[in-house]
């Protein structure tokens, strides 16, 4: 008997299906043979459950598995759920689709696989190919599926996914979205969240069967399915392209209005249900600088809360959401009415405000809230009670329960849930210590609230107090605002007695660390990350990783001059391992004149990289996905005094541009690179030009006559830049670019020393063709974003300038003048502000550059001058 959704499936099918059998008859004849008609009607009249069953295994799950193999070790790693792949027969099209695509891999390295392939008969590949149509599909759309998941990245897979307007089943889009793809363009992302929309938003027709959508009548994409999408858009974007996430908001926004909202109570539940895992998902910090970036989480989430305003009836912050938005706002620059609050904090502990003036008087301790204290209060104005996590946030925020804190400018801490929800009150504790503006504040915190709550620190404590044990100290002519850096504030101990100083004054980073194993408490986490990038030497750092847990044979497998296997770097978390990498490149010395250092202290820098080749080794997940080793090792090449090798500075910092070029071109293969390894390329090949115009002791003319490059193997060294900076703006109309102000200055200098005055001009109308772009990312950055603006058009005036003939001077002007923005103005700097900016280079590199493009101009134009003159006198 066939159950209703089987006879409306049934009925709904019919047409397609007699069409599909008569095309595949042998002749044109109108009637179908008996074989076919046979199988046909099997096809028809199986069960639901026979057709497509329930699988303890999602195909689509094994689908995406086999997507991510790229080597015969991932395949055996996940042979056993390929195996089941390829044996069961059910119509589930994930599961068609997946044998299909394996039957026309090679497989001879999995005989399993290969034999169950084989047994597939050819009647019976051609009895699930004609069950197609009653999905509406046919074998060419398989055959076109196929095509789409053999592209070589997610890139190529998502260009051909959208090659055709034909229609598409709603489980290859999120295949080709999933977390672990790797996608080296925003346009891609940008694209598939398009096609969603267009195509799985807004529509009243959905299959009742597996997500198998008909041509004419595409499946709207359910709540469920839309949240897992977009968590995963979250997490690409996130990753490379932070300041999307204002785009996902809009995305998430177009959905919720779509949702309608019928008579009962259901369709304002959903809209909620999709607001709420919105807010809280756009809480998620960027992979790279991400408290900088905090910005546009925030715009992410502000977006979705006017959105809710604007609808007839608001949609319900639940408590979660609410500590999302505070979570964001903690990371977020202090405001101006909270940097008059920070100006006004009272020296002493705790920091009350001080009235500077009668209106300072008027104010109320309510109008002294940062927002996100605000947003706390207006959390329990909804009815929500506060807890231990409340109460850390509000620490950060500039309020605890009792007194006043330092706002600190912050990542949110951990929240822990369940059965662990009561650790949240160490939390609390934690933060109430980094919310103090030096160590002796935060000792002060450490001890009192241990006294007042009866309890031990935890590990999470005793990292926050090494973290103000650790800390650079500001001068007391400092500007800095309190809680704005990490850094520590001067102590304020002017009416203490030498015995209440000696009292107050906090342990050494030793002593703290020998109280704290003592109590039976392993460095981990954070603590342990502390620990390691502040170790004063590698045996140092061995033990906290022995004190950690980690056994005899790992610690000494990453020591220098080890060969450590895979599966060895692999029992090492990717935290602790890159905490152990910015060790080794902030060991590596710097030069000390001519004395020679050892080999033992020169090789860490390599060691590290050759660690980050090995852990992060190409075809694996952290391969591609996994960038911050490679970033930490090019920012410690480009300081200006690292040591590589003995001998001469000019040497020195050659090599040490060669293996900045050979990190970049492997990580171009792999995960890719960012903003930051753009600037630290830059300064790297600055720096080997500089050392080599400040060797030289020739004339000027000897200068200019010769044709040796500033920067060794200076055309890769070009090229190489010129792909990393249309590699980053390359999605600038279409997503606000991680280039700002401080890259194009750093650009154009670097540009300057590799003596390409037509590069320069690019890149000036690059930034006059993107000029509003640019004026924003300025806006952003304050004061300091347009001045870095001057210094980039002073670059080019010094260095490309004198080789620019009047007609270009006069049209660079005028488009200056003409550019298209709102924000400020550009114009070309005065010959004082170019001799100025020339002059500020406290290495003198700026002043010899210039006098070489002169001397290059002087040189080239006597030359040209004896030949006219030659040229005459023989006539």
């Amino acid at each position: 008997m066939l159950d209703t959704s089987d006879f409306a499936v049934l009925k709904m099918s019919t047409r397609r299906i007699t069409a599909l059998v008569r095309s595949t008859t042998r002749s044109n004849s109108l009637w179908l043979s008996q074989s076919v008609k046979s199988q046909t009607l099997s096809r028809i009249t199986s069960t639901r459950q026979r057709r497509y069953p329930y699988l303890r295994r999602s195909p689509a799950r094994i689908l995406s598995l086999r997507l991510r193999c790229k080597t015969d070790r991932q395949k055996k790693a996940y042979s056993h759920a390929f195996e089941f792949a390829v044996k069961n027969r059910a119509d589930r099209l994930p599961l068609l689709l997946l044998q299909a695509w394996m039957a026309r891999q090679d497989t001879q390295n999995e005989p399993r696989i290969c034999a169950s392939i084989r047994s597939i008969s050819s009647s019976e590949w051609e009895d699930r190919f004609q069950s197609l149509a009653a999905v509406g599909w046919s074998k060419e759309d398989l055959d076109h599926w196929i095509w789409i998941l053999s592209g070589e990245d997610g890139d190529l897979r998502v260009q051909r996914f959208l090659s055709t307007e034909t229609p598409k089943p709603l489980f290859l889009v999120m295949l080709l979205a999933r977390s672990d793809e790797r996608f080296r363009k925003a346009e891609s992302l940008l694209s598939l969240m398009e096609y969603t929309s267009k195509h799985y938003f807004n529509r009243k027709s959905q299959s009742s069967d597996n997500d198998l959508a008909l041509p004419d009548s595409e499946p709207t994409m359910d709540v469920s399915k839309f949240l897992l999408f977009l968590r995963r858009i979250v997490n690409h974007v996130r990753r490379s392209w932070p300041r999307s996430i204002v785009t996902v908001a809009r995305f998430a926004a177009d959905y919720i209005r779509g949702i309608p909202s019928g008579t009962d109570a259901n369709g304002y539940h959903l809209k909620c249900r999709v607001f709420n895992t919105a807010l809280q998902l756009f809480k998620q910090p960027a992979a790279t600088q991400p408290i900088a970036n905090m910005e546009f989480n925030w715009r992410a989430q502000k977006f979705l809360l006017a959105m809710s305003d604007n609808l007839d009836k608001p949609l319900i912050i639940n408590k979660t959401s609410y500590r999302a938005v505070r979570q964001v706002m903690i990371g977020l620059k202090k405001s101006k009415t909270e940097r008059a609050v920070a100006v006004r904090y009272a020296k002493s502990w705790p920091p009350y405000r001080q009235d500077f003036d009668g209106l300072d008087a008027k104010r109320t301790p309510e109008d002294d809230h940062s927002r996100s204290v605000k947003a706390g209060v207006l959390m329990k104005e909804a009815g929500y009670q506060d807890g231990h996590y409340d109460q850390a946030l509000g620490a950060l925020g500039g309020m605890s329960a009792d007194s006043p804190t330092i706002q600190t400018r912050s990542l949110p801490p951990k929240e822990w849930k369940g059965d662990e929800q009561d650790r949240n009150l160490y939390t609390q504790w934690a933060m109430r210590v980094r919310a103090t503006r030096n160590r002796q504040e935060a000792w002060k915190v450490f001890n009192e609230f241990g006294s007042k709550t009866s309890k031990s620190p935890n590990v999470q404590v005793y990292a926050e107090m090494f973290i103000k044990l650790h800390a650079r100290s500001l001068p007391p002519t400092s500007t800095s605002l309190p809680g704005d850096s990490r850094e520590s504030l001067p102590i304020h101990d002017a009416n203490y007695s030498e015995y209440e100083l000696a009292r107050l004054s906090p342990p050494t980073v030793t002593e703290l660390y020998d109280e704290m194993v003592s109590r039976g408490v392993k460095p981990e986490g954070h603590c342990l990350h502390t620990l390691l990038i502040n170790a004063s030497s590698l045996e140092e750092a061995y033990r906290y990783l022995r004190d950690s847990g980690f056994d005899a044979a790992t610690v000494n497998s990453i020591a220098l001059f080890k060969e450590p296997s895979y599966q060895a770097l692999r029992r090492i978390p990717l935290l602790v391992f890159k905490s152990y990498i910015q060790l080794l490149c902030a060991l590596q010395p710097n030069r000390r004149g001519r004395e020679k250092i050892p080999t033992e202290e020169l090789s860490r820098i390599r060691h590290a990289i050759k660690l980050a080749g090995l852990r992060l080794r190409p075809g694996t997940t952290e391969g591609f996905t996994f960038r911050p080793p490679w970033s930490i090792i090019l920012r410690a090449l480009a300081r200006p005094h690292i040591c590589v090798l003995n001998g001469t500075q000019v040497n020195n910092d050659a090599e040490a541009l060669s293996i900045s070029m050979n990190i970049v071109s492997h990580v171009q293969k792999t995960a890719g690179i960012d903003a930051d390894m753009f600037i630290y390329l830059c300064r790297t090949a600055q720096k080997a030009a500089v050392s080599r115009l400040g060797s030289r002791e020739e004339s000027l003319e000897e200068s200019s006559t010769r044709e040796t490059l500033l920067v060794p193997l200076a055309d890769s060294v070009l090229r190489t830049l010129k792909t990393m900076f249309s590699q980053l703006t390359a999605s600038v109309e279409h997503v606000s670019a991680p280039i700002g102000p401080a890259h194009l200055h750093t650009y154009m200098r670097t540009l300057a020393f590799l003596e390409d005055t037509t590069a320069m001009k690019e890149l000036l109308q690059w930034m006059l063709t993107h000029k509003l772009h640019i004026d924003k990312e300025a806006e952003r950055i304050g004061n300091r974003g347009h001045a870095l603006i001057a210094k980039t058009l002073c670059a080019f005036q010094a260095f490309a300038g004198p080789s620019l003939t009047y007609e270009e001077q006069e049209y660079m002007a005028y488009q200056m003048e003409n550019a298209n923005g709102t924000i400020g103005s550009w114009r070309s700097p005065t010959p004082e502000e170019v001799h100025n900016y020339v002059q500020s280079d406290l290495h003198g590199g700026s002043e010899r550059l210039q006098q070489r493009v002169l001397a290059k101009l002087w040189y080239t134009s006597s030359q040209q001058d004896n030949g006219e003159a030659i040229a005459m006198t023989s006539i």
